[in-house]
């Protein structure tokens, strides 16, 4: 069912797959308590990191290293799969029920010497999980260097480490990856990807909907250049119509969706 109602006739180009797991677990940094809690969704700046696994590039390990053996420099401001893939623009397509995952509780134990310091070194941890997350990735077509080895690598399954959501425990399964041509609208009825709410005037729901629903959260979307912590971005995913889009320019119709890039 298509949801646009006025197309602008301009085709641009992306690449898409579908990105899957058993679970998943993406550690909020902002929790003090003996249960650590997962975002909602893959935030972009662990998409970009497990791209830039696919890829080679390296992550924070090999950026601290750096660090302690040159001093800092501008090239080691941030982490390598950052610094190499932040201008990416990318959106997510939620396929969870009413937009979200079922969660559990896993707890486990760590039992390395430097776990922790309690009796017996022995460590308990509770994190939170999703479960059996699916997204749909569109990465937007920029004609730049960083896209185009990523698609060849995408398209000919290639990979340089494993990639997985958000920690090693957590396999990603990337399948059906594909070349995808995008039409760029400027009003829509409903949007079918994560996107920002003040890209948009909502209205409400459709007259005989059943499955209402409404997710709105704070993200991780890009990295602070002093401390490499996180720059937040409020995203929103639901059902309810939209009244107006305030940036066009972010929206495109793809695959009988309407999705938002940022």
């Amino acid at each position: 069912m298509k949801y646009w109602y006025k197309g602008v006739d301009v085709m641009k180009r992306a690449i898409a797959f579908e990105l899957s797991g058993e679970t998943a677990f993406f550690k909020k940094p902002d929790v003090n308590a003996n249960v650590y809690f997962t975002y909602s969704h893959i935030p972009k700046v662990a998409l970009l990191g497990m791209l830039g696994a696919i890829l080679g590039h390296g992550g924070y390990h090999e950026q601290n290293r750096s660090i302690r053996a040159e001093g800092e420099t501008e090239s080691n401001v941030f982490p390598e799969f950052y610094e190499q893939l932040q201008g990416l623009h990318i959106s997510i397509v939620p396929h969870g029920d009413r937009g979200y995952f079922p969660r559990k509780i896993q707890v486990f134990n760590n039992g390395v010497g430097y776990a922790s310091n309690e009796a017996g070194n022995n460590l308990i941890v509770k994190e939170q999980w999703l479960e059996k997350p699916h997204w749909t990735i569109y990465i937007l077509d920029e004609g730049n260097d960083e896209f185009n080895q990523l698609s060849d690598f995408l398209l000919t399954h290639q990979a340089v480490y494993l990639p997985y959501l958000g920690k090693n425990d957590h396999p990603a399964n990337i399948s059906r990856v594909r070349e995808v041509m995008l039409t760029e609208v400027d009003q829509v009825t409903r949007i079918d990807s994560l996107f920002q709410p003040e890209d948009v005037q909502l209205g409400g729901f459709a007259r005989g909907e059943r499955n209402m629903h409404y997710y709105k959260e704070l993200l991780p979307f890009g990295l602070e250049a002093k401390l490499n912590s996180y720059v937040f971005l409020e995203m929103m995913h639901t059902n309810r119509q939209v009244k107006q889009i305030l940036q066009p320019e972010n929206f495109f119709q793809a695959e009988d969706r309407c999705i938002a890039f940022y």
